[in-house]
């Protein structure tokens, strides 16, 4: 099977938040270069992260790398606090980014998107922007209008909607409850949700194969369909916690037919991507 990985960082100094500066690899994206080869994964999505006075010049690094690499498909990091002007946008676009990558905090900063101009939503929406959103159920709660006028903005909400981390499994019942307002969003067509980031659902954080977050993976494969799922690593930040074969074997062990797991690993981003360069509307 190849695979085609929804969510990825690089870094130019590595990622060391657990074990400190004698963790963090130089050299990552040599590393995930050698993942690509020995696990066939063909498309990467690369997450633009300048939360942290660390990581600043990450948008910079990701698109001189994705100018060498066609693997990479990179989204620019945009703070919620920088005007969503069109020059910003345009700027973005021609240094060759996809679309943004939004980390949406609280509800204030929920707030703050949902009164972007009306034309800072149409020129995403006539670039077809891929969109990815970090953001908690209770963040999302706020975030339906500022999706809504989004309509033609591919929009992947990472890691399971970050429900939270949990020593034993919640009930079915519970997952639905916690994850609502993420739910919520299935009714609109062009949001989506990456199956990354499980040892953040688990506690402790190494538990393989995250047992506690198979309720909330059910409630979102019930609610958006194999379609509108995509895996995603997390590399870097996720082999502090597990290896980067378990990142892929995590979803093999739910025991979902071989095509919808064809899709989520692998078709689902492939299309996606090659949609958008060739102008589809998916």
């Amino acid at each position: 099977m190849k695979f085609a990985d929804a969510h990825l960082h690089l870094f130019r100094q590595g990622y060391a938040d657990r074990y400190g500066a004698a963790w963090a690899n130089p050299h990552e994206l040599e590393l995930y270069e050698t993942f690509r080869r020995v696990h066939g994964i063909e498309r990467g999505l690369v997450i633009g992260y300048e939360g942290q006075p660390k990581f600043r010049g990450n948008n910079h690094d990701l698109a001189a790398w994705a100018r060498k690499h066609s693997w990479i498909t990179p989204l620019a990091f945009l703070s919620v606090t920088t005007p969503a002007t069109l020059k910003l946008f345009e700027a973005r676009l021609r240094q060759g980014f996809a679309g943004l990558a939004l980390y949406v905090m609280t509800a204030r900063e929920a707030e703050r998107l949902n009164r972007w101009p009306l034309a800072a939503f149409q020129w995403l929406n006539q670039h077809r922007q891929i969109l990815s959103l970090n953001a908690r159920p209770e963040v999302l709660a706020h975030l339906k209008p500022f999706l809504a006028k989004l309509d033609q903005c591919p929009t992947l909400i990472s890691h399971l909607g970050l429900p939270g981390r949990y020593a034993a499994p919640p009930s079915l019942r519970e997952a639905r409850k916690i994850l609502q307002p993420l739910l919520s969003l299935a009714k609109l067509p062009h949001v989506g949700v990456k199956l990354s980031g499980l040892y953040a659902v688990s506690q402790p954080s190494h538990a393989y194969p995250h047992h506690s977050a198979h309720p909330f993976i059910r409630q979102l494969y019930d609610d958006f369909g194999p379609k509108r799922l995509y895996w995603g690593s997390d590399f870097s930040p996720a082999l502090e916690h597990v290896s980067f074969p378990q990142t892929i074997d995590a979803l093999f062990q739910l025991g979902w037919p071989a095509a919808d797991l064809q899709r989520i690993m692998h078709g689902n981003l492939t299309e996606l991507i090659l949609g958008i360069g060739s102008g589809e509307n998916l």
